[in-house]
């Protein structure tokens, strides 16, 4: 096999492929042996015509056959040999398949871009360690007090105030706009509710037994639209107190702490890992901003389109999981189709570039992923899908998935060493708990890569999360 190649603007590249003649031969040799068996020629059984009057009766398929078989084949061939990394599916063309004659032909492709890195190593970002106050605790001693409380029965009689719960029962008389007629059970008094606007407010001041009506308001979808109003008639039926533990040494007790000091420490270590992640991820994401700023690259539309195509798809999974059309959707959030195609035509674009500067810094630094590693984000998958790890690691590497967990572990990697050497040179160096695999991570990257075996996804990404929040 001859080849040479051609690089072309848009990161393309011409491969010009010339085969040996046998190629070409053994090709016709296998599409005669399968074309044989399935046509019918005067004279002879199924199966048993000679080449020659197959040729004759169906020179067309057979040589169209043996073509379709042999062209991708040495393709294949002509990639591996240049070390090429495609990205897309080939144009062939000026194609030679003559019997007795070298097989040749120019494939033009989108091949993956060089990432052109600036000095990385000169980022400086310094790193914000957080704190924990007294006050953090209190506050998280109290929201574990309300989430304790119980809900009992008011004893006395009186009109409901901000605080108090109830079951009541709702009917819209506005049937035309919205039928709604049900029963909805501990409502708190006084709280903003979206599903009906100022129910929670309308309680206020209400008896139990008592029928009120009241207006509730929403607010167009549309700059220009007016506001929709619905009457309800409201019936309060059943009328409850929250009843909260009595002191700290309590609430201790009652989690399984023992002691007041065990619990605060507790709370205290959750805040601090907490705020921990969090800090180091915006860490991470300041450092990969001023990281793209120095990588220059020609991303292909093709690589761009691709990436969009699977975060619509992703995204409209994801409302038919929720019972949501794309049209409601669109409709609450007063979008186009074409609005939301953007969103995700600019998410995809600087997703691959991403991706691209980071696997070039994990190329340059020749950072390693271990099989340990992949094993995790394996067993975290097989766990969510109550399925074997081995049984979910054959599926993922019979779908070439493994390589996925692997090139995003790779490209994770590459980003902490990075942000690390951004924060020692900022004089803030990463606490030391950063340093080791990040555990997190690679539940991330498992969660994803689970979608990719369930569903056939790419992994998500945070726009796609916001989008429908």
């Amino acid at each position: 096999m001859k080849v040479t190649t051609e690089k072309l603007e848009g990161s393309r590249v011409a491969l010009d492929v010339e085969c040996p003649s046998e190629v070409v031969g053994e090709a016709l040799n296998r599409a005669y042996r399968k074309l044989v068996r399935q046509v019918t020629i005067p004279g002879f059984r199924r199966g048993k015509a000679p080449k020659s009057l197959v040729k004759r009766y169906y020179g067309a398929e057979l040589f169209d056959e043996a073509l379709q078989e042999a062209l991708p084949e040495q393709y294949m061939k002509a990639v591996e040999e240049t070390g090429i990394i495609p990205v897309d599916n080939p144009e062939f063309s000026d194609i030679h398949f003559v019997e007795g004659e070298p097989l040749r032909f120019r494939a033009v492709v989108y091949v993956k871009p060089e990432v052109e890195l600036e000095d990385y190593n000169s980022i400086s970002v310094p790193f914000e360690t957080p704190a924990v106050s007294e006050e953090d605790i209190d506050e998280q001693v109290e929201m574990l007090r309300q989430r304790m409380a119980e809900l009992r029965p008011m004893e006395e009689e009186k009109p409901l105030e901000p605080g108090h719960f109830v079951t009541c029962h709702v009917k819209s008389l506005d049937t035309d706009k919205m039928p709604f007629e049900d029963d909805v059970n501990y409502l708190e008094v006084g709280r903003q509710y979206t599903f009906i606007p100022g129910i929670g407010e309308a309680l206020v001041g209400m008896n139990k037994g008592e029928v009120k009506r009241f207006t509730a308001t929403y607010p167009s979808t549309e700059e220009d639209g007016d506001d929709t109003t619905i009457e309800f008639e409201l019936e309060v039926k059943e009328v409850y107190e929250k009843h909260l533990p009595g002191d700290i040494e309590e609430i201790a007790k009652n989690v399984g702490k023992a002691s007041v000091e065990e619990l605060r420490n507790d709370i205290r270590e959750q805040l601090m890992e907490m705020r921990l992640r969090m800090a180091r991820e915006e860490h991470s994401r300041k450092v990969e901003e001023e990281l793209l700023q120095k990588a220059h690259c020609e991303i292909p539309e093709v690589m761009v389109s691709q990436r969009a195509r699977t975060l619509m798809e992703r995204f409209l999974n994801r409302l038919a999981n929720a019972n949501v059309s794309l049209e409601d959707y669109l409709e609450a959030q007063g979008k186009s189709l074409e609005d939301l195609q953007a969103e995700f035509n600019k998410q995809a674009e600087q997703d691959v570039k991403r991706d691209l500067v980071l696997e070039a810094v994990a190329q340059k630094e020749d950072v390693q992923v271990s099989e340990e590693s992949v094993d995790r984000v394996v067993e975290g998958l097989a766990a969510e899908m109550n399925q074997a790890p081995q049984a979910v690691k054959t599926t993922l590497e019979i779908r070439g998935a493994l390589d996925d967990i692997r090139s995003q572990l790779m490209r994770i990697e590459a980003l902490k060493l990075v942000a690390s050497r951004a924060a020692e040179n900022a004089g803030t160096p990463l606490p030391p708990e950063e340093q080791p695999e990040n555990q997190d991570d690679s539940d991330g990257a498992a969660a994803d890569q689970e979608e990719e075996v369930a569903k056939d996804e790419a992994p998500e990404s945070q726009a796609e999360t916001a989008q429908i929040e």
